[in-house]
């Protein structure tokens, strides 16, 4: 029943952005909320296979963009790759310099919301921490 629900509920908010609700745009939404993990395509489109053999990487990246042009989720752009976020609730973002990981963070900087800095029009913000997260501290890994 839950996942039945789940479907209906996306459908519907893909609906109300305007969005026609194919399988392929479900899945990667329903993937995205429930997978917290910041994945990019790659990621995606190996999970994703084994469910739909037919979706390929061009529909995953075009549904994605798509996806935040219509502020359903959140891109963050790291140095190699993009990874992709479905909890778009204001926050900020923390990326372990060891391992790779990203951890939400629950930090809002309200202050910059819609404010002119230096003429500026600010619309977003990605705050980005950078360190070692407590598994990697904890390991005592250095690089």
């Amino acid at each position: 029943m839950y996942k039945l629900e789940l479907m209906e509920n996306i459908k519907e908010i893909l609906k109300s952005k305007g969005i026609k609700p194919t399988i392929q745009r479900i899945q990667i939404y329903k993937y995205l909320v429930e997978h917290r993990t910041h994945p990019d395509v790659e990621t995606i489109y190996n999970d994703l296979v084994k469910e739909i053999p037919t979706i390929s990487k061009t529909t995953i990246y075009n549904t994605l963009k798509e996806f935040v042009e219509k502020n359903l989720i959140f891109e963050i752009p790291l140095e190699t790759k993009l990874c992709f976020n479905g909890y778009t609730q204001p926050h900020s973002h923390f990326i372990c310099e060891q391992c790779g990981k990203i951890y939400d963070l629950n930090i809002e900087f309200s202050f910059a919301k819609r404010q002119k800095f230096d003429g500026h029009l600010v619309k977003k913000f990605c705050g980005i921490f950078k360190g070692i997260c407590r598994e990697c501290k904890k390991k005592g890994v250095r690089k």
